[in-house]
C-alpha cells in the first residue's frame, strides 16, 4: 500500500495507492476543487513499505499521466517480497531526488530481479543468530575448525557481516545485499537512459553500462549491431542537460562515452555547471559534436562574476602571486582589468554563469551584465 499526503493550496487530503485509476482521479479531482483551482493537487509525502520512497515522491504534481504512474508503482511494490522492498529503499539515490520514471523502472527491475541481488536466512534474527548461521554454514572466508566453534563471538561475527552486506533483520528473517549488487543498481541508475525498440520488444538501457549489460541489451534486442534498433527516448539524470545536447543521430557508443564524461563530472566540483555553460555557447548541431565537447572540457573554465575578482584572477595567470596582488591593491583598478580583459579573453554570460574558451575566445556576445560588477 502506497498512502500519499496531498497538498492543493489550502486543501489537504490523502491517496491510498493502488486503486482504480477512475477513483483516484476522482479524489484528486475534489481535493483540487477544495483547494485553490490554479494549483495542482502535489505530494507532501508518502507512507509506504519503501521508506526511502518518501523524499524522491514529495513535490510530485499530480495530472492523469503522474497518477497512473503512481498507481503502476504502487502496484509493483505490493508484489514485492520483503527483502524487494528492502532492496529498492537502499537502491534509491540518498543525494539525488529522481524522477518518478527512474523510480519506477529501478523498481520495476528490482521485482524481478530482488532474489539474485538480496541474500534471505529465514528464521534469523539477531547478530548472535546470524553469526552462528555463517558459521555453521561455512559462509566465512575463513572455515572455523569444528574445536574453536564453541568459542567464538558470533555476536561480532554477525554485527561484521550486517554491516559489510548492509544487512538487517526483517519480520522474514535477516536480509542483506549480495556482493556486487550494488554496483549493479548505480549502473541501473546511471546518468543518461536510452529505451531501445526492435520487433523483438523495447529495452531501457542506462549508462555508463558494462560491456555484458550492452551483450545482454544484444540479446534481449535480437541485434548484433545497435544501429539495428531504434532509440526512442533519451533521458538524462541532470534534466537541463537533454534540453541543451542535440537528440539527433544518438548511438549508444556515444551516449556511453558522454555518460562516462558526466560520471567524471559529477565528481568535480562545478564541472557539470561548467558543461552546461559551453553547451549554451557552442549550441552543437548534434549528440556526437556534444560528446566532442565534453571529452575537450579542459579547455573550457568557468570565470567569477565578480569584475575584480576576475582582474585579479588575470593577474595570477600572468604570474602575479597574492604577496604582489595586496601589494597594489589601492593602487590599481581591478574592476577596469576585470571588464577589459572580459571582453578581450571572449567570456560570454550563460544561464549556468560565466565560461571561457582557453585555446581560442569566443566571438563577442550580448554584453555582461552591469549588475555582475
Amino acid at each position: 500500500m502506497l498512502k500519499l499526503n496531498l497538498s492543493s493550496g489550502r486543501a489537504i487530503g490523502q491517496l491510498e495507492l493502488p486503486a482504480p485509476l477512475d477513483e483516484l482521479k476522482q479524489r484528486v479531482n475534489e481535493i483540487h476543487m477544495e483547494g485553490q483551482v490554479n494549483t495542482a493537487p502535489a505530494v507532501l509525502n508518502a507512507d509506504s513499505p519503501v521508506p526511502a520512497l518518501n523524499w524522491h515522491l514529495q513535490g510530485i504534481r499530480l495530472d492523469d499521466d503522474i497518477l497512473q504512474k503512481l498507481n503502476q508503482l504502487a502496484e509493483t511494490i505490493d508484489g514485492m517480497n520483503a527483502a524487494g522492498r528492502y532492496y529498492l529503499s537502499k537502491s534509491l539515490d540518498q543525494e539525488i531526488q529522481q524522477e518518478l520514471d527512474d523510480v519506477f523502472r529501478l523498481a520495476a527491475h528490482i521485482k524481478t530481479s530482488s532474489l539474485d541481488c538480496c541474500e534471505v536466512i529465514p528464521g534469523v534474527t539477531s547478530h548472535q543468530e546470524l553469526g552462528k548461521w555463517l558459521v555453521e554454514h561455512d559462509r566465512l572466508e575463513d572455515r572455523a575448525p569444528e574445536a574453536l566453534r564453541p568459542y567464538l563471538d558470533y555476536r561480532s561475527i554477525g554485527i561484521d557481516y550486517c554491516n559489510e552486506h548492509e544487512g538487517e533483520f526483517l519480520a522474514d528473517g535477516y536480509t542483506g545485499i549480495r556482493s556486487g549488487a550494488v554496483e549493479q543498481v548505480m549502473e541501473e541508475q546511471g546518468v543518461l537512459h536510452l529505451t531501445l525498440s526492435t520487433a523483438k520488444g523495447t529495452f531501457p538501457l542506462s549508462f555508463p553500462a558494462s560491456d555484458e549489460r550492452l551483450e545482454q541489451a544484444k540479446r534481449a534486442l535480437d541485434v548484433e549491431d545497435f544501429a539495428q534498433a531504434e532509440i526512442t527516448a533519451l533521458k538524462s539524470s541532470t534534466p537541463y542537460l537533454t534540453d541543451l545536447i542535440p537528440l539527433d543521430a544518438v548511438t549508444v557508443e556515444d551516449a556511453n562515452t558522454l555518460a562516462l564524461c558526466l560520471k567524471e563530472m559529477e565528481q568535480e566540483d562545478g564541472e557539470l555547471m561548467k558543461f552546461c555553460a559551453v553547451l549554451e555557447v557552442e549550441q552543437p548541431d548534434t549528440f556526437t559534436e556534444a560528446v566532442s565537447i565534453a571529452m575537450d572540457r579542459d579547455d573550457y573554465e568557468r570565470v567569477p562574476e565578480d569584475m575584480e575578482e576576475y582582474g585579479k584572477q588575470v593577474l595570477r595567470r600572468t604570474g602575479a602571486d597574492d604577496e604582489v596582488i595586496d601589494t597594489i591593491d589601492g593602487y590599481m583598478n581591478f574592476t577596469q582589468l576585470g571588464e577589459d580583459s572580459m571582453a578581450e579573453d571572449g567570456v560570454r554570460q550563460t544561464g549556468f554563469g560565466l565560461v571561457r574558451r582557453l585555446s581560442k575566445p569566443f566571438p563577442p556576445g550580448p554584453e555582461i551584465g552591469q549588475a555582475m560588477m
